[in-house]
C-alpha cells in the first residue's frame, strides 16, 4: 500500500537543486516516486509506510542541504 505525502522544501534555487533533491528522494528505499519542482518548492512523494517513514524522507531533504519548511 503506497501512500504520498507533499513536503515543502526551502532553499532550492536552481533546476539544478530540484533535480539533485528529486534524484535523493528517488533512491530512498521505499519511495516508488518522487517529483520536485522548483517553482512552487515541493517535494511529491509517492512511498511504501512499511518500508520508509516521513522523518526519514525529510531527513533525507535536510541531508541534500534544504530545509523543511513546517
Amino acid at each position: 500500500m503506497n501512500d504520498s505525502i507533499i513536503i515543502k522544501v526551502d532553499g532550492m534555487s536552481c533546476t539544478g537543486c530540484s533535480n539533485k533533491l528529486q534524484d535523493a528522494l528517488s533512491k530512498v528505499v521505499g519511495v516508488s516516486q518522487a517529483s520536485v519542482t522548483l517553482e512552487d518548492g515541493l517535494a511529491r512523494i509517492h512511498y511504501d509506510p512499511q518500508t520508509v517513514s516521513v522523518k526519514q524522507l525529510k531527513e533525507t531533504v535536510e541531508d541534500v542541504g534544504f530545509d523543511v519548511v513546517a
